[in-house]
């Protein structure tokens, strides 16, 4: 499977494993007692196992994410990437003069391709494992839904035999009714209209459109105004080309386009970040949250939580979690407040809600009965910078161009809490949301947290 994503992990994977040859180059100067470099030629060897293996490495196609390759394949690859490399700089070693000894080096490099050899094999079996035992479990997997009909039926097998490639197919499209004969979940839509009805607020992340190009049973055009619209990744098949930057192999090859962030290292640090910050900010806050939970149970003696369902990532539905800042019949009450709402869009909001109770107003102005919340980030379900959750029955009255705010993963706090927050109109903040996505960055998550200290601080939360 060839899509931007797997493009990006195959590149991690290359450079893990020239840090690897490199690793394997330095320990292996244990096995001799005297330095056979000088300090300029070590810095040179070093720099050009980088290089020449980076290169090598993508030529044979060593950064294979999943295990398409036999074991003689291989073996193949890294051979002839440690045998290429060890001749270009074998030659060096006998040509230039920063060698103290020549015969004890090609030792050195002899032992070296040999512990690298077995070091690499090790790691790609290792990580291989690895990734299919927690994709065949299901986490870190996205949810699919796959466009094909009869003739291209054997790709569907492909994603099904495959699980360790992380893809969970949810539904199967075609325009084909002899596919319910063959695949469990095949749905039969004649149109796109009727496509994009069926997977908004589904949890799907990805459409695969293993049909033609020119095939006339979907409007591709509308289908890819659609799904960027909700912010879903389309991916067309290439079935009979190859394409630029990917190597033509026996697995399909596609053509992403998305509106979400494409830096998918970058999106795999952020997730690193939420989980190190998430866990770092329960410890040191663990008496005041000790002491929150003290003054609520003892303001009332209701519970301390609240959870509530809301809409995450691509419509994935959580519970959402929040130290209780109401009444404990607050949500049977809000329909009697129904006529008082000041919002000019589907949320509910009322400056002076009737319903808050002494300690939660002092938590809201201080924004500390998001804290929880930080327990959803650890599970997966939130980020701690990101579009806020919404409820369900505000997402099924947003205008679809608004679902695209859907595409990233929800957030304890973000522009909307830095930017005034309840002063705002309801499709300023839909902007707002908007333009994180179409804007994020590393850099513009860490802006938004410092931001958001500064907020709490000056006390004005509702």
């Amino acid at each position: 499977m060839l899509t931007k994503r797997e493009a990006n992990l195959s590149t991690l994977l290359i450079v893990v494993q020239v840090a690897i040859s490199i690793f394997i180059f330095c320990l292996t100067r244990l096995f001799f007692g005297d330095d056979l470099l000088t300090s300029c030629g070590k810095l040179l060897i070093l720099v050009q196992i980088a290089v020449i293996w980076f290169v090598l490495f993508n030529k044979f196609r060593m950064g294979v994410i999943f295990r398409n390759q036999d074991f003689f394949e291989l073996i193949r690859g890294y051979l002839s990437t440690i045998i290429l490399g060890s001749l270009i700089i074998g030659a060096e070693i006998l040509t230039f003069p920063f060698i103290k000894h020549r015969q004890f080096t090609i030792q050195y490099l002899a032992l070296f391709s040999s512990l690298d050899l077995f070091a690499l094999i090790l790691f790609k079996y290792v990580f291989y494992y690895y990734m299919r035992s927690i994709r065949s479990t299901g986490h870190n997997s996205r949810m699919v839904v796959l466009l094909t009909n009869k003739e291209f039926a054997t790709y569907v097998d492909q994603f099904i035999e495959r699980k360790d490639w992380g893809y969970n197919i949810k539904a199967i499209i075609s325009p084909d009714k002899s596919l319910k004969s063959k695949f469990e979940n095949v749905r039969v839509i004649a149109n796109v209209e009727e496509l994009i009805q069926k997977v908004t607020l589904q949890g799907i992340d990805d459409i695969f459109y293993c049909l033609p190009v020119n095939d006339k049973s979907y409007n591709l055009q509308n289908l890819l105004s659609s799904t960027q619209e909700l912010g879903i990744s389309l991916h067309i098949m290439q079935p009979e080309r190859s394409i630029v930057g990917y190597k033509k192999d026996n697995t399909l090859s596609f053509i992403t386009h998305q509106t979400i962030p494409s830096q998918y290292l970058a999106i795999k640090l952020k997730h690193v970040f939420d989980i190190i910050f998430s866990a770092i900010i329960i410890v040191v806050a663990l008496p005041l949250l000790l002491l929150i939970a003290l003054g609520i149970k003892l303001e009332d003696g209701g519970p301390v939580f609240f959870k509530q369902e809301r809409i995450g990532l691509n419509g994935r539905r959580f519970y959402c979690h929040k130290f209780r800042s109401m009444v404990v019949d607050a949500e049977e009450l809000k329909e009697s407040l129904i006529i008082q709402n000041e919002s000019d869009g589907p949320n509910f909001k009322i400056e002076n809600d009737p319903r808050i109770t002494c300690i939660g107003r002092i938590l809201r102005r201080l924004s500390l009965d998001e804290f929880p919340q930080f327990y959803n980030v650890l599970k997966g379900e939130m980020s701690v910078v990101g579009p806020r959750p919404p409820l369900l029955d505000e997402v099924v009255l947003y205008k679809r161009s608004q679902l695209r705010r859907l595409s990233m993963k929800p957030g304890i706090t973000c522009l909307w809490q830095v930017s005034g927050r309840n002063a705002l109109s309801f499709s300023e903040w839909m902007c707002l949301d908007l333009h994180y996505i179409d804007n994020w960055s590393i850099w513009l998550d860490l802006k938004i947290i410092i931001r958001t200290v500064g907020v709490m601080f000056k006390a004005n939360g509702q």
